[in-house]
Order: structure tokens, then sequence, then C-alpha cells
């Protein structure tokens, strides 16, 4: 059980991780560093993120390990693809790749993934699985709506255009990312470690909302699943693509884990109270297994997190108590 110190000094039980895209770049070569700035923070779980290299995952697992953390994720590829140098190798979210040299050193590069987080007893990993080979107009999208307004002709206008082009484009992508995912998903077979496909926050990339139901479909029997975002969600649906909580409508059911942060308009990765997402619709979805992250941006003051994180809990979203009871189960 994690416990938080609130301010009048009790102490509140919660199952939230926070991930170390947070603090893993400020604190580089330094994991004791790091896992004392979760500690001062009331967090005893995390998540790895991919800016770990093999031998600094290893020594964060062994510091973790000894002070009793739980690594509960890794963020793939964790640790990092690295040269023969030990030097971060090219690197890109190539497992949609129809370039097969890309695609499949993309594969092997997150089977190594599977393979530390089943060493270091970590129960989920975070997958993106790529992107089509399309030009986005998600940024014209956003100036739009910042220009004229969500839901103006504009806006619409650059929206179904987006989402046409994208329907021509998609499925040498879409193929190409059934096929790795499906070779992550036997790699893992066995393993006890389940893969979260995550919806992402770019309408370009795979999958979409309707290609995540495709795509768990081809994985059935496999130990692949759903990794909701919540920031990703909230965004998508304010450029006017997809209704966040219809991913969860559809896909909570097969849930492995949630990146919780805040949105403010386009803008993610905040501390939960800083922006407008709706965390009480998220919390219903939570069951008592779902893997709670905080992946917060590294500009987040320290001084917001903690208060955003006993907000959740006034919401029932990460009580301890709600995870040993079921009451959130759906």
């Amino acid at each position: 059980m994690t416990e938080s110190m609130t301010t009048d000094g009790a102490a509140t039980p919660h199952r939230f991780g926070l991930s170390t895209c947070w603090n893993g770049g400020r604190h580089q070569g330094r994991p004791g560093d790091l896992l004392d700035e979760h500690a001062r923070l009331g967090f005893r779980r995390l998540e790895a993120y991919c800016l770990h290299t093999p031998s600094e995952l290893f020594e964060l697992g062994r510091l973790a390990r000894e002070r009793d953390f739980e690594i509960t994720s890794l963020h793939a590829p964790c640790p990092i693809a690295v040269d023969e140098r030990g030097m971060r190798a090219r690197w890109g979210d190539w497992l949609a790749s129809t370039n097969q040299t890309d695609r499949q050193f993309a594969v092997d590069t997150v089977k190594k993934t599977v393979d530390a987080a089943n060493e270091l007893g970590a129960r989920g990993i975070v997958i993106h699985l790529g992107t089509t080979a399309m030009f986005s107009r998600q940024r014209t999208i956003v100036d739009t709506i910042a220009r004229e307004g969500r839901n103006s002709p504009a806006h619409l206008q650059l929206v179904e255009q987006a989402l046409g082009d994208r329907e021509k484009n998609k499925q040498a992508n879409l193929d190409a990312a059934i096929t790795s995912i499906r070779a992550l998903g036997e790699h893992a077979r066995g393993s006890g470690v389940r893969l979260g496909v995550e919806a992402r926050d770019m309408y370009q990339e795979v999958p979409s909302l309707d290609e995540m139901g495709t795509v768990l479909d081809a994985c059935e029997g496999l130990p692949v699943g759903y990794w909701h975002d919540a920031g990703h969600g909230a965004k998508l649906e304010y450029c006017g693509f997809w209704e966040h909580e219809e991913y969860l409508r559809r896909y909570a059911d097969r849930m492995v884990g949630m990146h919780v942060h805040d949105t403010q308009l386009a803008r993610d990765h905040r501390a939960p109270g800083q922006g407008t997402t709706d965390f009480a619709m998220l919390a219903k979805y939570v069951k008592p297994d779902t893997i709670l992250t905080f992946e917060l941006h590294a500009d987040v003051l320290a001084e917001h997190i903690e208060p955003g994180r006993e907000w959740l809990l006034t919401l029932g979203m990460g009580d301890v108590r709600s995870q040993e009871s079921g009451v959130r189960s759906q």
C-alpha cells in the first residue's frame, strides 16, 4: 500500500505511480535521487519512461527493490535502444512502419522491454504503435480553433479533410502495426506482463478510435490490452476527432492502465487540477487492477502534484480501499 501525507498530517492510501518522464531527465544517471524525489511526494510506485539505458534501468530496478518501490510499468522502448558504444540509437515509433528494417528493429527493441518488465516484476508495458505516412493538419486545426472557435465552419472543414486523408492512407501502416503487436504479444505470452496499446494524441497516428478495436481483436488470446491516456483523449475531443469517453465505453473492459494528467485546450501532461479534464468521468472506468500513472511534463512544479493527487482521491480515483473492495470494477 502506498500512502501520501496530507497537509493535516493524515496518511492517505493511494495506488498512483509517477512516471520518470517527469524527473528522469534531470536525475539522469542518479536513480537514487530520482527515487528520493518520488518518495518525498508520496509515491512508492513508478513507471520507467523511455529514457533509461539498459544499465540505468538495471540500477533503477535494483534500488527500487532495496527501497520497497514497485515498478508497475515500462514505457516502451525501455530500456532505450543503444548502439555498440552504449549510446542512444536512432529511434522512432516504427511498429507501424512499412520500412521492414525499421519495423523489425522496433519489434526487437520492444521485445527487450518485455524481457526487462518480466525481470523487474512490472505488470504492464505502454506501447506506441506508430503513425500513418501522411501530413498532419492537427497544428492547423488547433490554430483555427484559437482564431475562429471550436465547431466553426473552418474548424469542421479541416477535421473532415484530415480524416478523409487519413482514411485513404491508413491501411498499410495499420497492417504493419498489427503484425508488430502480434509478434510482441507472442513474445510476452506466459510472462505475466501485459502490453497496453496506447490511445495516441495525434489523429494521424495508429490506432484511431475504431482501429483500436481492430488491433485488440487481432490479438485475441494474447496478453495485449488497451492503455488509456487521459490527456490524449481530451486533446482528440478538443480538436474535434473523437469523443474522449467513447474510448473508455468501448475498451475499458480490456484496459491495462491509464496515464493520468490534465489538459488545458490542446496542452496536456499537466498536473490534475491545472486543466479541464473530466476526472470524475475517468474514475468511473478505473478497475481494481488498472495501473494508474501520473505522466507529467518535466516543467510541472512539484508543488502542484500532491494537491492534484489528493483531489483525485476525493473523486474515488486511485483510492486503495476502492482497489481492495472492487467497488470501481465494471
